[in-house]
């Protein structure tokens, strides 16, 4: 599965599918557990924030309400770390089993809440600084509280959690229309509501109502749950074909697990509960071409009862007139063996026959590594350089922890001379005085053993340039024209880990940079992909999964789009220069 760029312009998708389109986006059911543990919770959260340990123990919080009132109160220093941190699950409505809108809700259930918070497991955020990536960039809206953050929420405690007095410049809970796209231009809606009821969750896709009669470059999305206590996560894809059409029922609905299901399809965006808007830089978007259809795909959870009806609708936002910018969602990784210098490495437990994707049952820490070429050229022309916007991993159940990270090229030459030389020797022979498609046609009958020895980047390099109509000579020397590449930021860095991964706590995260500042990825440089799994029953999503499917033990586990098949694949959303 080789990503492929191909030149952007209207009435054409500026990225096909990469890979398999499964969402990554920003869904999570963020902050919906609670936690009973038994150390001071004042002493968790002190420690966590002298020391950011994010192993500290969990525990179980005095609730004596008796002591001096001194230090935070409620209303100055703790509601606006709830609500910009905690309250996209825990208000009125929302998914989460307790709401955090009130001091009396907070004061009540603060033996919950506090005590994972000083354990760092709440609020969920997958991203983490390892021993092996050190991203050299923070993140937007980081859901991890700082040091100081955490020493307020002790203070407070300690203080026997101070209501103090309300004031106008308290915080509003995040339901309100603070987390609203702002400069909509059109709300997309399913043709009619769905009732979700029963004990097993429920993703359902929903065609949208939206229609495009023109090319639209979309710069900003939000979602908007009709009905919050159940609307666990959602998922905006673009059907460039309407396909999605044939697929739904009567009211416009069909059941679907992770992509929508159509060819070409791509994934646009993706929400959870408080999450904000997804959006460009001002001037960038993504293509939305004339005639496609949008598919919202819905996870309810339902939790064995039945629902009001939820209308979800989606907020959209277009650029206005020619963007300055493309914006894209590459999804690279999914290899099933290898592919050219790269695609699926060896690893520790492959059969004798070689490097395959599969993770035997039993196993707790089988490794599946992946490499990824840019190619030297794209749609004819050289590969532009491509700034890394935000990135994620996704995995399914029996994930165990992801890492990716970026390998920067010092050449920008596509082919060597000693790699072309049977090739050009072979056409020199054969195909003298042919170019364009005649030459290709003649290079692949008679040139067939020359051609199937080029590293990816080559090959590529060599087909955009047969694409242009030059004659073998120009193709070989333009493409063997090694030039010095400037290094545009570390020879290796990691983008992102997730070293604790959890399939209800996915998301894209967004570099808090300006454009200048994003990392770069061009012609020749190489994504490294690292996927870790625990295929056993101490798995508890994987033990989740197999009663939900009547099995008792753990199966070998492949590649594959279904809920017990796996994946390793890598979100990258770009922007690049028309």
């Amino acid at each position: 599965m080789t990503p492929f760029l191909p030149a952007p312009k209207r009435g054409t998708t500026p990225w096909p599918h990469l890979s398999w389109l499964l969402a990554t986006g920003l869904f999570a059911a963020i902050g919906c557990t609670t936690t009973t543990a038994t150390s001071p919770a004042a002493d968790a959260l002190q420690d966590a924030a002298s020391t950011g340990d994010s192993t500290a123990p969990d525990a179980a919080l005095p609730l004596d309400s008796s002591s001096v009132a001194t230090g935070p109160t409620w209303h100055a220093d703790v509601a606006p770390i709830v609500q910009s941190h905690c309250a996209g699950c825990h208000t009125k409505g929302g998914i989460a089993p307790f709401a955090l809108d009130t001091y009396a809700q907070a004061a009540a259930t603060a033996g919950t809440w506090l005590a994972p918070i000083g354990a760092q497991t709440m609020p969920p955020w997958g991203a983490r600084e390892t021993a092996e990536c050190k991203p050299r960039l923070g993140w937007k809206h980081d859901l991890r509280l700082t040091p100081a953050q955490l020493q307020t929420l002790s203070a407070w405690l300690s203080a026997g959690m101070p209501e103090g007095q309300p004031t106008t410049n308290n915080p509003q809970p995040v339901g309100n229309k603070l987390m609203e796209l702002t400069d909509v231009d059109a709300v997309a809606k399913p043709k009619v509501p769905y009732v979700a009821a029963g004990a097993q969750d429920q993703l359902r896709c929903f065609v949208l109502d939206a229609a495009f009669a023109q090319d639209q470059f979309l710069n900003g999305v939000q979602v908007l749950p009709g009905n919050p206590a159940v609307v666990h996560h959602a998922l905006l894809f673009l059907d460039p074909n309407a396909e999605s059409v044939a697929k739904a029922n009567a009211d416009g609905q069909y059941e679907c697990f992770g992509s929508a299901g159509v060819t070409g399809q791509k994934l646009l965006a993706a929400w959870a509960p408080g999450a904000v808007p997804a959006e460009y830089p001002s001037g960038a978007g993504s293509l939305i071409p004339k005639g496609s259809k949008l598919v919202l795909q819905v996870h309810y959870h339902p939790a064995g009862k039945t629902a009001t009806p939820d209308l979800t609708q989606v907020q959209l936002r277009f650029v206005k007139g020619t963007p300055t910018m493309f914006g894209a969602t590459v999804l690279v990784g999914n290899f099933a063996g290898p592919e050219g210098s790269g695609g699926l490495l060896p690893g520790p437990d492959d059969p004798t026959s070689g490097p395959a994707f599969v993770i035997p049952a039993g196993k707790t820490n089988h490794t599946e590594e992946m490499l990824f070429t840019m190619p030297a050229m794209l749609g004819g022309k050289p590969m532009p350089d491509l700034k890394i916007y935000a990135v994620g991993t996704h995995m399914h159940y029996v994930g165990k922890s992801m890492r990716v990270a970026l390998e920067r090229a010092t050449q920008s030459q596509a082919c060597t001379a000693g790699e072309v030389g049977p090739l050009a020797a072979c056409l020199a022979d054969n195909c003298k005085e042919l170019s364009g498609l005649a030459l290709a046609q003649c290079a692949q009958t008679t040139c067939g053993d020359a051609a199937g020895t080029l590293s990816d980047s080559c090959g590529v390099c060599l087909k955009g340039e047969v694409l242009k109509g030059a004659t073998a000579s120009a193709i070989l020397a333009t493409c063997t024209a090694a030039t010095a590449k400037t290094l545009q930021g570390p020879a290796t860095e990691c983008l992102v880990e997730t070293p604790q991964w959890n399939f209800d706590w996915q998301r894209v995260y967004v570099y808090d940079a300006p454009i200048e500042q994003l990392p770069v990825i061009g012609a020749g440089d190489r994504l490294r992909l690292r996927c870790v799994y625990d295929n056993s029953l101490g798995n508890a999503a994987v033990a989740e999964a197999l009663k939900a499917q009547g099995k008792l033990q753990p199966q070998d586990v492949w590649l594959g789009e279904q809920t017990l098949d796996e994946m390793c694949l890598a979100v990258v959303q770009v922007l690049y220069k028309p």
